[in-house]
C-alpha cells in the first residue's frame, strides 16, 4: 500500500509540474467543515458471510496549508470524521439478509492526509471556480464488537488500517478581501479495500445489543455459528464518500 502511495504521489507531482514553472504568489491556510455522505462499510467476514454496516452522515472538518502558483495551487490537506455505524446487515451462506440496529453505535474514526493539486478558473468578478485531484493515506479505526443480529451475536473484527486514498474536488470561491476567501465545495473520496484479522471471539468485551431485524431464514444464528469457527482474515471492499463543505481560506 505504501509503495502504491509513493508511486501515485510521484505521478501527481509530474501532472502538476507546470505549477512550479510559474511565479509564486503566496501561501495560504484554510479551515472548513461539512457533511460526509459515506457509503455502507461492506465486507466478507470469514465464516459469517457478507456483512454491511449502515451509518449516519457525520460532520467532517478539514485543515490545510498550500501555496498558489498563478492559476494553480498545491495543498496539504488534513481531514477527520467519526462515523457512527448504527445498523448491520448479515447475509450468511444459504440464508436471506438479516438487518438489526446496533445500540450503542460502533464508532469508526477516519483521518485523511492528502496532497491536492488545484486549477483555478478566475472570472471578471469576485467569484471563481476550481477543480482538484489528490492522493494520500487515510487511517481507519473501529473497535471489535459483538452486535446482536437476528437474535444472535455476530463478532466483528477490530479495524486499524492505513488505506491508500484518492480524491476529486470541485468548488466555488468568493473573494471577501485580498487575503480572505469564502469557499463551498463538493469532494469525492475513495478508500482502498483492506483485510484484517478475525474477531477474537474468546475475548470480545465490546458486546453491543440490538433488536431482531428484518429477514427470514435464521441468518443471525447461522452467521454467529460460522463466525465462531472462522479463523481467516476478513476482507472489506473499497468505500466511497461525498463531502459537501464550506470554509475560509486565508492568504499570507
Amino acid at each position: 500500500m505504501r509503495k502504491n502511495f509513493v508511486i501515485s504521489t510521484l505521478l501527481l507531482g509530474s501532472l502538476t509540474s507546470p505549477i512550479f514553472a510559474e511565479e509564486s504568489k503566496s501561501f495560504y491556510l484554510s479551515i472548513g467543515g461539512g457533511i460526509n455522505f459515506i457509503n455502507e462499510l461492506e465486507g466478507d467476514l470469514d465464516g459469517t458471510g457478507v456483512v454491511s454496516f449502515g451509518s449516519d452522515s457525520p460532520f467532517q472538518y478539514s485543515l490545510a496549508i498550500g501555496k498558489e502558483f498563478d492559476d494553480w495551487r498545491l495543498e496539504f490537506n488534513y481531514s477527520a470524521t467519526t462515523v457512527l455505524r448504527n445498523s448491520m446487515t448479515v447475509t450468511a451462506p444459504g440464508t436471506n439478509p438479516v438487518t438489526s440496529n446496533i445500540n450503542p453505535d460502533i464508532e469508526e474514526d477516519i483521518k485523511s492526509y492528502m496532497l491536492f493539486g488545484y486549477k483555478d478558473f478566475p472570472s471578471n468578478n469576485k467569484f471563481s471556480t476550481y477543480l482538484g485531484a489528490g492522493l494520500g493515506i487515510s487511517t481507519v479505526e473501529m473497535p471489535e464488537a459483538n452486535p446482536v443480529v437476528g437474535g444472535a451475536n455476530v463478532p466483528t473484527p477490530a479495524i486499524d488500517e492505513e488505506l491508500f486514498t484518492f480524491g476529486l474536488k470541485g468548488g466555488v470561491e468568493y473573494e471577501v478581501s485580498n487575503t480572505t476567501f469564502l469557499y463551498a465545495e463538493v469532494a469525492y473520496l475513495n478508500y482502498a479495500e483492506f483485510s484484517t484479522a478475525p474477531a477474537n471471539t474468546n475475548n470480545n468485551v465490546n458486546a453491543v445489543g440490538g433488536e431482531e431485524g428484518a429477514g427470514l431464514g435464521g441468518g443471525g444464528g447461522a452467521a454467529a455459528a460460522g463466525a465462531a469457527g472462522g479463523n481467516a482474515d476478513s476482507v472489506f471492499d473499497s468505500n466511497n464518500s461525498f463531502v459537501v463543505s464550506t470554509g475560509l481560506r486565508f492568504r499570507f
